[in-house]
């Protein structure tokens, strides 16, 4: 089934729209057009038709909704009564962030289904953002109660009560799905609350509201952020500059506050139905994104988008947004919604970090590391510019450059933490592939050091021991405890193998590699081991096909002379060597 019908599948059952499938049929004259009008349509437009709506098909099955939309919107002016080519039109503007094109075909939707969830929603935006509240309230309840936006729409009916003055209405709404007192999910309901208590004017009940939110969801990004906005507009500017001082010293890897504690920063903006309403539509493409099967991706996309057409400045829209984007490899549309994140936002400087990342995947890798090094330089007690210039060098292979980075990093760490294991275990990595294995060793060890059950680092370490003919025994320890951490892991399933061979026993070297090789078949390094596994126990032409597999899946540069080595000659003194890097025979006698 194509992803895009999941989607379609998805909205359906969520969103009370009818699954008709349109989507993923072509439009259909004999519906479109009476047929003395199909008799006298030139052939040639008919052909353009069918191939702007395969275009648009093609661009959507890409995520590319921008050329989906114009392609879809100059089939659509070919057949502009196609029921289904309105509908697919109606939907790729939604997804490309057009809300208000996407609204101009509400109405010619709803004439054919007037429940239609989206169309209503769509609409109801519109409505909300001329203050046109009454209006909104009508369009959703033709959507009905089972809709997608599910227990939520509660909270979006409040804010339009809100909204209309009926404060008495809009909190009989909220206390039909607020969480029992005392729990961290009350605390969203607590700003909601405490922002219709601003709107009503009780400035001491929206005080309180925010407060005892505040004391229920101390480490919540969104919580925090409301809670100071509401101080500072209740004249606790000290106090809110304060809590987020706080929270951006004890999360300073994710969050910078500097923007909004500025003395100069500008009082938030009063809170209105648009701007509460924008935060329950990003809830819900929350809860689809969160999907395990990632089969509502696209939906979330939309609501996200929902989200940021009534607040554009809806930051953390924007970064989701992004990620979305990433997720479907349209890394130009993810560094453009990573650009809608300004200045005073506590994103902006992860927005600013994972922007110069994305450069590197458009083979823009000079201009990614420019900008990172700049970010380094900027704040000198931050470790994370570094530590993303040092990941983004070590995927690129520059492994020197990627010490120096790492380097820089752990300077700066004041207090190492048992999160910092990955930093150590970073460099280590880059070490060792620079050949200086004492060194790299001794970060191994930290790594383990700091959090003694990380699987990848047990792996690593332990293969690499027991590939030079060092700490066989420990090494072979630390390589089982790994797969009793992760026994699903072919990578570290395949250094158990590997290690089983370093010591002769290869029986049991093809037994764990056979399995490394049904886990993860397409890692070269593990079908190489296979294959010189295989040769040891006699099974040679078996052996040689492995090789061949491996030689077709792309190995390192390093490793190609190697295999080609073994398919000409087969597995000698001379290439049989350890995969790490080979130490002097005087340092190989280790137990």
């Amino acid at each position: 089934m194509r992803r895009t019908h999941l989607a379609l599948l998805s909205a359906a059952l969520l969103l009370s729209i009818p699954a008709t499938g349109g989507a993923q049929q072509g439009p259909s004259g004999t519906q479109a057009k009476p047929p003395a009008q199909r008799q006298t349509q030139p052939r040639l437009s008919a052909i353009t038709l069918s191939g702007r709506y395969l275009a648009a098909r093609v661009a959507e099955q890409d995520h590319d909704y921008d050329s989906a939309v114009d392609q879809i919107d100059l089939a659509l002016g070919q057949a502009q009564n196609d029921p289904e080519l309105v509908y697919a039109a109606f939907r790729l503007r939604m997804y490309a962030g057009r809300i208000e094109q996407a609204a101009q075909l509400a109405p010619q939707i709803l004439a054919a289904r007037p429940g239609d969830g989206l169309a209503n929603l769509v609409l109801a935006v519109q409505a909300i953002k001329k203050a046109d509240y009454r209006t909104a309230e009508q369009q959703l309840g033709r959507i009905g109660g089972d809709s997608q936006l599910g227990p939520l729409r509660e909270y979006v009916l409040a804010w339009l009560k809100a909204g209309e003055k009926d404060f008495a209405g809009a909190r009989a709404r909220i206390a039909k799905l607020k969480p029992a007192g005392g729990e961290r999910a009350e605390a969203p309901a607590l700003v909601i609350e405490a922002q219709m208590d601003e709107m009503a004017g009780d400035k001491a009940a929206a005080e309180e509201k925010y407060r005892r939110a505040m004391a229920l969801d101390k480490n919540g990004l969104r919580t925090t952020v409301s809670v100071a906005e509401g101080l500072m507009r209740l004249g606790k500017a000290a106090e809110a500059r304060e809590l987020l001082k706080t929270y951006g010293e004890k999360y300073s890897d994710a969050v910078v506050m500097d923007g909004l504690i500025a003395p100069n920063a500008p009082i938030p903006p009063q809170p209105t139905p648009a701007s509460g309403i924008s935060e329950i539509l990003f809830d819900i493409g929350g809860i689809m994104s969160s999907d395990p099967r990632n089969a509502r991706a696209d939906l979330a996309l939309i609501f996200y988008q929902l989200a940021a057409s009534l607040k554009p400045e809806h930051d953390f829209a924007w970064l989701m947004i992004a990620g979305l984007y990433e997720q479907f490899q349209m890394v130009p549309k993810a560094i453009e919604a990573l650009g809608k994140i300004g200045p005073n936002s506590p994103l902006y400087w992860q927005a600013r970090l994972r922007a110069a990342a994305l450069d590197a995947q458009q083979e823009k890798f000079d201009q990614a590391v420019a900008r990172l090094k700049t970010l380094v330089a900027e704040k000198p007690n931050r470790i994370d510019a570094a530590l993303t210039l040092a990941d983004l060098l070590r995927g690129k292979e520059k492994y020197s450059d990627a010490v120096q980075a790492y380097d820089t990093a752990i300077m700066r760490i004041r207090n190492l933490e048992e999160r910092h294991w990955s930093v150590f275990f970073g460099r280590g990595i880059v070490l060792e592939r620079t050949k200086q294995w004492p060194k790299a060793e001794a970060d191994m060890k930290k790594a383990l050091e700091l959090s003694p059950e990380q699987p990848h680092v047990l792996n690593y370490l332990g293969y690499s021991w027991i590939d030079q003919g060092l700490h066989l025994d420990e090494g072979m320890k630390m390589l089982q405890r790994a797969t009793e951490l992760r026994p699903d892991d072919g990578a570290i399933t395949d250094s158990v193998g590997w290690a089983f061979y370093r010591v002769g026993q290869y029986d049991k070297a093809v037994e764990w590699l056979e399995r490394a090789a049904e886990q993860k078949g397409d890692d070269a390094t593990i079908i190489e081991h296979l294959g010189d596994a295989y040769w040891h126990v006699g099974r040679k032409r078996e052996a040689r096909f492995q090789w061949e597999r491996a030689l077709n899946q792309k190995p390192d540069k390093d490793r190609l002379p190697v295999i080609k080595d073994k398919l000409e000659n087969g597995l000698s003194a001379a290439n049989d060597k350890p995969t790490v890097y080979e130490k002097p025979v005087e340092a190989k006698q280790g137990g």
